[in-house]
């Protein structure tokens, strides 16, 4: 009874440190003139990845491989055909063309980097290295690729008169950029939101982890299913508020990005602090799933640009199957 509690009181924090977190974050993009697809896939995306990040890091100081590539993996899977789908099904998710062209085949490019890593069963302190350093090149040539977009860009036409935009269907501006007093209010907001994140993920990792213990499943099992829907909890609640308050490229943006992080900085530091010695089935039954919904999602948003909620509702689909799949494989008969 008490982990059951513990799990479901842990949500309060999750979805209040979201709300704060995305709007705050909106609020700095506008002051500073950053785009909100790259305020979702780094200052989002690492508040939301560090339940992973602490999870996969403890797991991999007790030499528990399968528990912290577990995690990682199932996240990845997660934010894809959970988070995507949900969120689409309560409002299609409108994908910008970068995230398309460069950010999805990154992370397909980073996980078929792991396999070939993986080949000797096992991901080492160099392979760790390998991931961490991919990692921040990427996050060095995110900010410079948006620096010489700002230079290079044309100046916007004129804001539409508010009758204009109602009219037109578009969404009004959030008031997140005028109701604090400055880009530190925006800043205090943001870590407000982080440490809401954080103490919510904490709970419910703990509550969690006591349930599904009590059902006897090996405990990569449990770190790809609960605990991994635990950890992706932030990056859902980030993305559905996103989504509702039609911020589509923090949305995607975060979820993306999200696994970005995952796979470099959160496997990668796992390795590093403990080399990850990995069976087989660990390669087969979670990266090789987290690569297909990481494929699938390509086809979907070039479908005019929007994951449409019939494209939700596939996503979501796929993802119980997968989970499914996994707990039946594994219970005791």
């Amino acid at each position: 009874m008490r982990d059951t509690l513990l799990f479901v009181f842990a949500l309060v924090p999750l979805t209040l440190g979201a709300d704060w977190l995305v709007r705050g974050a909106a609020a700095l993009a506008q002051r500073l003139g950053v785009s909100p697809l790259v305020v979702g896939l780094t200052v989002v995306a690492f508040g939301t990845s560090a339940p992973e990040l602490f999870v996969s890091g403890s797991a991999a100081l007790a030499g528990d491989a399968g528990f912290a590539v577990g995690n990682v993996m199932g996240s990845t899977a997660a934010n894809v055909g959970l988070i995507v789908g949900i969120g689409a099904l309560i409002r299609p998710i409108v994908v910008h063309h970068r995230v398309i062209v460069r950010e999805t085949p990154l992370v397909i490019f980073v996980l078929s980097l792991v396999m070939a890593l993986s080949l000797n069963d096992a991901l080492g302190r160099l392979d760790g290295f390998v991931l961490v350093s991919g990692w921040s090149l990427y996050l060095f040539f995110l900010v410079r690729w948006e620096r010489s977009g700002v230079r290079h860009s044309k100046p916007r036409p004129p804001r539409p008169a508010a009758s204009e935009t109602e009219s037109a269907g578009e969404p009004e501006a959030d008031d997140a950029a005028t109701d604090l007093p400055g880009p530190w209010g925006s800043l205090l907001r943001i870590g407000l939101g982080m440490t809401l994140l954080y103490f919510g993920a904490e709970w419910l990792l703990e509550g969690g982890k006591g349930i599904a213990l009590t059902l006897r499943l090996p405990e990569a099992v449990v770190a790809a299913t609960m605990i991994a829907v635990g950890t992706s909890l932030p990056e859902l609640a980030s993305t559905l508020v996103a989504a509702y308050r039609h911020m589509g490229d923090i949305a995607i943006g975060n979820v993306i990005g999200s696994n970005v992080f995952n796979l470099g900085l959160v496997l990668g530091t796992s390795a590093l602090l403990r080399p990850l010695v990995l069976d087989p089935s660990i390669v087969v039954g979670y990266v090789l799933p987290a690569l297909a919904f990481s494929i699938i999602l390509i086809p979907l948003a070039l479908h005019r640009g929007t994951v449409q909620r019939w494209e939700g509702a596939l996503l979501l689909l796929l993802y119980l199957g997968y989970i499914v799949s996994l707990i039946a494989f594994a219970l005791p008969t």
